[in-house]
């Protein structure tokens, strides 16, 4: 209640009104002069309503208003066509004298209403679901008369019967709306579009992470894991298991501190190895692959003294492998057959990958994941002709 409601009823009660009162029930109403009863139920079938009816139905200084809809085979419907008597509810007939008028208080929108709703939507479907099956169908057949004459409405309309099905088929295409620093260059052709699909009430938006809290409530965060991990083998051993699987590794700190794959630091330590990495389900399979060679790693029993991989390998039987190699992974024409001096290069629907053969190290700016592909196939086949050699 508001304020002023609050206020009046520290003084006296404001729905308490000196020509109307509330009727508990029948039992509590003394009939003694001319007055107006608001009773419930509206079609009459029970309750007050009913019974003051049969009470006064047989004076002709009485009168009934019927202020709704009525469902045919109720009292207030049959009362509406103004028989010459009524049937009580314990069978006994009573003349019906009284006047009746019907007047509509009813909530419910009328055809204007209805047909001028309908015409600003413009829906593709009008399932017609509640009322008498006559009223409807006549409701149906004046909505599509006024429809023929629209030329830019294209609505179906539906009038089931109870229980029956409606089938409705839309259409399954959606459209997204690129914004923020996605929408800086003009898309082209078979140009893909990478970002988050982000639905707001009924609308599709594709932005970049990076844009998330410009343009929504959503916020980017990052999940960092470490992982230890007990290990009492040997280094060497284990730092030739992470090459075999790892390839090429980053070294951060000397040999205690490197990366692997770009994203997973593995820090050895006495007795300890701890991985960290920025989680994703790529970063979470490559950190997976590197504690599966640390337990292997702990479980050789090895006498050897020093691992390396110092065997010298043919470079151009190398090149001319790795060509082959790229050239199935990616298509004969990603890859230059013939080339000079220690570059390579790999394109891929307008991505290249620059490849520099004398440390194996491989660029690509404009997409990580390619690159970290190639970065590996050229490791792995690096590592397969030229495999270590183990001094006992």
């Amino acid at each position: 209640m508001n304020d002023k409601i609050k206020r009046q009823i520290a003084i006296n009660n404001p729905f308490v009104f000196k020509h109307i009162s509330n009727l508990k029930g029948i039992d509590h109403f003394e009939d003694i002069g001319p007055c107006v009863i608001m009773a419930s139920p509206g079609m009459m079938q029970s309750g007050l309503s009913r019974e003051l009816f049969e009470s006064w139905c047989t004076d002709s200084k009485n009168g009934v208003i019927i202020a709704g809809y009525c469902v045919e085979g109720t009292l207030a419907k049959t009362v509406l066509s103004e028989p010459e008597e009524i049937t009580t509810m314990t069978g006994q007939k009573l003349p019906l004298k009284m006047s009746v008028d019907y007047i509509s208080f009813s909530a419910h929108t009328d055809y204007q209403q209805t047909s001028e709703f309908i015409k600003i939507l413009k829906p593709p479907h009008v399932v017609l679901v509640h009322g008498e099956q006559n009223e409807m169908s006549r409701l149906k057949a004046a909505l599509q008369r006024e429809f023929e004459e629209e030329q830019n409405t294209s609505t179906q309309l539906h009038n089931p019967r109870n229980t029956h099905t409606v089938e409705l088929h839309f259409r399954g295409e959606k459209t997204a709306k690129v914004m923020g620093s996605l929408a800086v260059e003009e898309p082209t052709p078979s140009k893909v579009i990478q970002g988050v699909l982000v639905k707001r009430n009924f609308n599709y938006h594709i932005l970049s992470a990076d844009d998330l809290f410009k343009y929504t409530d959503l916020s980017l965060s990052e999940i960092t894991q470490r992982q230890s991990l007990h290990y009492s083998g040997n280094a060497n051993v284990l730092r030739h298991m992470l090459a075999q699987v790892c390839g090429l590794m980053e070294p951060i700190e000397g040999d205690k501190k490197m990366r692997a794959f770009n994203t997973v630091e593995i820090t050895i330590e006495p007795k300890l190895v701890t991985l960290e990495w920025v989680a994703n389900p790529i970063n979470d399979m490559y950190a997976d692959a590197i504690v599966a060679a640390i337990l292997q790693a702990d479980m050789f029993e090895t006498p050897s003294k020093n691992m390396s991989t110092s065997v010298k390998i043919d470079r151009m039987h190398f090149k001319e492998c790795l060509i082959e190699l790229l050239q199935d992974m990616f298509g004969e024409d990603s890859v230059p057959k013939i080339f000079k001096g220690e570059k390579l290069y790999v394109t891929v629907n307008d991505k290249r990958a620059d490849i520099d053969l004398s440390n194996l190290e491989v660029k690509c700016p404009n997409d990580e994941s390619f690159q970290q592909i190639v970065q590996t196939a050229v490791s792995k086949l690096y590592q397969s002709l030229a495999p270590p050699s183990v001094d006992s």
